[in-house]
């Protein structure tokens, strides 16, 4: 049996504000070997801005007295990265339609009502800031091999394709 704070941890719901993605800018993007034990805004570039040098075996930066190894990955053909971050929560009615907000305020649009109501505690919004199509995975010492997982999680769209392609009839 679960108490009522369980319960309400597992039900959550994420809606996407769509209009953002168009106007998320293009970003630099750096994967460090790194974990960050606080969930909350960082001023990063205050603290990580490589001098990235060109090694006989690939990138090579230091930081924080460390050295690291990486090298530029692509997003897969097709595919584009976004950078989400998660906003305030906004209570009554939401524009959920994914149109442009091209229209001048004296031609206001009435917002599109949800899918279903939202629940004050339970909905969370997200929205994009930045895209990208390739970042630079580092590693510590080493280039990341070809089991890191985040080329596990960039093989998967071409492996779900594969797997969900229509075969052919001989």
């Amino acid at each position: 049996m679960t108490s009522s704070d369980e319960a309400a941890l597992q039900k959550h719901r994420v809606h996407l504000r769509p209009v953002t993605l168009g106007d998320a800018a293009p970003a630099a993007l750096h994967l460090l070997p790194c974990d960050v034990l606080v969930s909350q805004s960082a001023p990063v570039g205050r603290f990580f801005t490589p001098a990235i040098r060109q090694g006989s075996d690939g990138l090579e930066v230091s930081f924080r007295g460390r050295s690291l190894r990486g090298e530029e990955v692509a997003v897969p053909p097709g595919l584009v990265g976004y950078v989400m971050v998660t906003e305030e929560k906004l209570i009554g009615k939401q524009d959920f339609s994914g149109g442009s907000e091209n229209g001048s305020q004296e031609e206001e649009r009435e917002p599109v009502e949800p899918p279903e109501p939202l629940e004050r505690d339970f909905d969370r919004f997200i929205g994009a800031t930045a895209s990208f199509s390739r970042f630079t995975l580092w590693g510590l010492e080493t280039i990341p091999g070809p089991d890191a997982k985040v080329r596990g999680a960039l093989t998967w769209p071409s492996l779900a394709a594969a797997i969900h392609a229509q075969v052919p009839e001989d």
